[in-house]
């Protein structure tokens, strides 16, 4: 009697009875075998395990490395012979002996974008949080980008007009400026990015003060343009920079400028974060080109995307100076037009100028100035509290446009006058008087006490002040009653040249 052998094949028997018998079951196994080669479900895993598909993703689940794809092959052998059951014979009864068909289990293990083994794909919260992540990473990636091209540096301009109002806060800019730079050469030697240093004055003539600060005196508004300001004394910026351009450019040996203002106390040196392409400057929330569109359009003949017009003004700007000469006439034209526009004047308001700047930079060359905006460029007291700007970082400067009230306690007053009242523009006509006291205990803004301080310490080492301070009325200031307020708001615009009133600004 025949029978079958390990390996599927037929072990022999003696007589020729046998080798008919043995032929007449060999057709039967055969039948047997093609039978179940042709069932669906080993069809199909034969399929699945084949396919290119699968392979791939086998490999890329299981991690498999080049020197892993043999082992992988086998392996598939070995799955195709489990799940066919078959042997020579096709009968699994005929195999007591064999080793039963294995079940092989795969794990399937996602990885998030983000590198967590979270899968967050249906989940749109965190989806949100990762995009709001990846777009903090990228901004911080350009705050970090630093020119470190050696020997390049930025000179210092600030343009301001005659009068005390300006003067005395130019001096005190200036003063800290020079000391921020020492300390910044101390430190780094000649690393120290911080170059020289231009007072901008547009009176037409020299002061007492040019020798005690470099100064570059310009002319003021011719009158034809003065005529279409009616008072508004901004106008006065651009042509000056205009004037600086045409004249005075090729005489300072730094490649890029910081336009800046008489108002502005360095905290620190800030670092060289222009390019020959990229300039730097500090956004301002109030300057909503998106919002301003239907004017905007009326200076936008080459209509550029507004999504290409940023939220800045000229000040804090940091650019290479021959960029900032390709669209210094742009910004003083625009500056005019927009002026003498009845509605953009009135919509765009105290501000039109710096929307000028955002405008000249976004339509004057081939393509729109893409700007890196550093929030930490300046703080705005009272309405920021710490040292530490909105995005998180070490701030560079303090703006001191804005009134600062506390009452007794020293709880913030917002668009009320307080107890203790600090107000650049209350000294209009006077310097700010020496020693000025500090907000009273309970006051926990730090950039508000730093802002008194440095002006207190400034005052204190600069010659001639008390001669030109006024008499301070402890605790506060003048203006510190509604009436005087009223007053000083209804004085002269050329008595507050330089002061820029914000939107959230009391009174």
């Amino acid at each position: 009697m025949a029978r079958l052998d390990r390996k599927g094949g037929v072990a022999r028997s003696g007589g020729a009875g046998s080798h008919l018998k043995m032929a007449l079951l060999g057709l039967v196994v055969l039948a047997a075998v093609l039978g179940m080669l042709n069932m669906a479900p080993a069809s199909l895993h034969r399929e699945l395990h084949t396919s290119h598909s699968r392979q791939e993703l086998r490999r890329q689940t299981e991690g498999a490395q080049p020197g892993q794809e043999r082992r992988s092959q086998l392996q598939e052998e070995a799955d195709l012979e489990a799940a066919d059951g078959l042997s020579a014979t096709g009968d699994a009864s005929l195999h007591a002996d064999a080793e039963p068909a294995r079940t092989q289990t795969f794990e399937v293990h996602f990885e998030s974008v983000d590198g967590t083994d979270a899968d967050t794909s249906m989940d749109p919260a965190a989806e949100q949080q990762r995009v709001a992540k990846q777009q903090q990473e990228e901004a911080d990636k350009v705050l970090d980008e630093v020119n470190q091209t050696p020997g390049e540096k930025y000179h210092v301009i600030c343009s301001l007009g005659a009068g005390l109002y300006t003067q005395w806060q130019s001096r005190v800019a200036y003063y800290w400026y020079k000391k921020v730079k020492e300390e910044c050469e101390q430190e780094l030697g000649d690393k120290c990015q911080m170059g020289g240093y231009t007072r901008l004055l547009h009176s037409g003539g020299a002061d007492l003060w040019v020798d005690e600060i470099p100064t570059v005196v310009v002319a003021p508004l011719p009158e034809k343009y003065q005529q279409i300001a009616a008072g508004y004394v901004v106008l006065d910026r651009p042509y000056a920079f205009k004037q600086w351009v045409e004249k005075y450019i090729d005489t300072i040996p730094e490649n890029y400028i910081w336009m800046g203002e008489p108002d502005h106390i360095f905290l620190r040196a800030p670092p060289l974060w222009a390019t020959p392409e990229r300039p730097a400057a500090f956004p301002f929330f109030y300057i909503e080109p998106v919002a301003m569109k239907s004017i905007i359009d009326r200076f936008n003949p080459k209509k550029v995307p507004i999504d290409q017009f940023e939220k800045i003004g000229n000040s804090p700007v940091q650019i290479h100076k021959r960029q900032f000469a390709a669209i210094s006439d742009s910004w003083f034209k625009l500056s005019i037009a927009i002026k003498n526009d009845t509605e953009a004047d009135k919509e765009f308001g105290w501000v039109q100028e710096m929307y000028a700047y955002s405008i000249a930079s976004a339509i004057t060359l081939d393509k729109p100035i893409r700007y890196a905006l550093h929030a930490e460029m300046q703080l705005q007291p009272p309405w920021d509290k710490t040292l530490t700007a909105e995005n998180g970082r070490p701030a560079y400067m303090i703006h001191f446009t804005y009134g600062n009230d506390f009452d007794e306690k020293g709880q913030f007053t917002p668009g009320k006058v307080g107890f203790w009242h600090w107000w650049a523009a209350a000294w209009a006509n006077k310097y700010i008087p020496r020693n000025f006291p500090l907000p009273p205990d309970g006051c926990d803004n730090l950039a508000v006490i730093e802002l008194v301080n440095r002006v207190n310490e400034a005052a204190d080492h600069l010659e001639h002040w008390d001669e030109y301070a006024g008499e301070l009325q402890t605790p506060a200031a003048p203006g510190d009653t509604p009436q005087q307020r009223r007053a000083l708001a209804a004085a002269p615009a050329a008595t507050l040249h330089g002061m820029r009133p914000h939107p959230r600004v009391p009174g």
